[in-house]
């Protein structure tokens, strides 16, 4: 908590008889990291005497632990005890700072004095103004260990022969996870991939059948070929077809 000085005494003019009164001020001093009030102000008109209540209220165990700390270091200068109670009776409050006019701000409350006059206990505060800004702590930059290579030109940019494409919804993305990426085999790579020449090709031929049967219809207006007339006519003209058809090859989407 902070510290309270010893009073100050000097006489200030009662505001209504006008006469002379004693007056004791007593400075109060925060160290850097004690706790104050703030609040958050979107607009000039946010700040003022009910923003400071709405924060007294609000933080009343601060407040309280204050005037606790208050009475207790300066006991010695009253003519008896006196609690929080009692002060909070009688407590005022003044407010000055100065305005930055940046909204939004995040506006620090501090009470500077403590004036006691003519029976009444006056808590002069000062408040400061910061922009409300998001601050983004400077990350370290890691030195950049990541290797490069070369890759020999080829007709296919997009495609590297034995290699094969990662997935990468299949990356565990938990830090702690403990899942590892299996990496498939040369050999198991090699076997997936004649499979899925066989599929394409098969694909090709039942594409090739059914271009010859719709020709077949259109030239002739009926579909007389049997399944046993495909089956023997494409196991003599296989490779034959295979070259004639390449141009249609192009026109199948996969």
């Amino acid at each position: 908590m902070p510290t309270f000085k010893a009073p100050q005494y000097s006489k200030v003019p009662n505001p209504k008889t006008g006469a002379l009164e004693p007056c004791y001020t007593f400075a109060i001093f925060f160290e850097k990291e004690e706790p104050v009030l703030s609040f958050i102000a979107e607009k000039k008109e946010d700040i003022g005497l009910a923003s400071l209540q709405d924060c007294v209220v609000e933080n009343h165990a601060w407040w309280n632990t204050l005037i606790q700390h208050f009475l207790k270091a300066t006991a010695v200068f009253f003519s008896k005890p006196y609690t929080p109670e009692n002060i909070h009776k009688i407590a005022k409050h003044t407010l000055t700072g100065t305005d930055t006019h940046i909204y939004p701000s995040n506006v620090t409350l501090q009470p500077n004095t403590i004036q006691i006059s003519g029976g009444q206990f006056v808590v002069q505060w000062q408040y400061t103004m910061a922009p409300v800004v998001i601050d983004i702590p400077d990350l370290e930059e890691e030195p950049n260990t990541q290797q490069h290579t070369t890759l020999p030109a080829t007709g296919d940019s997009a495609v590297v022969k034995g290699m094969e494409e990662l997935n990468m919804d299949q990356l565990p993305m938990d830090k702690d996870s403990t899942e590892e990426l299996a990496i498939e085999g040369p050999a198991k790579f090699y076997d997936k991939q004649r499979v899925k020449e066989a599929r394409l090709k098969a694909k090709l031929a039942v594409y090739k059948a059914n271009r010859q049967v719709a020709r077949y219809y259109d030239k002739y207006g009926v579909n007389d070929i049997s399944d046993s007339d495909t089956e023997s006519d494409s196991e003599e003209g296989s490779d034959d077809s295979e070259e004639s058809d390449d141009s249609e090859v192009e026109e199948v989407q996969l």
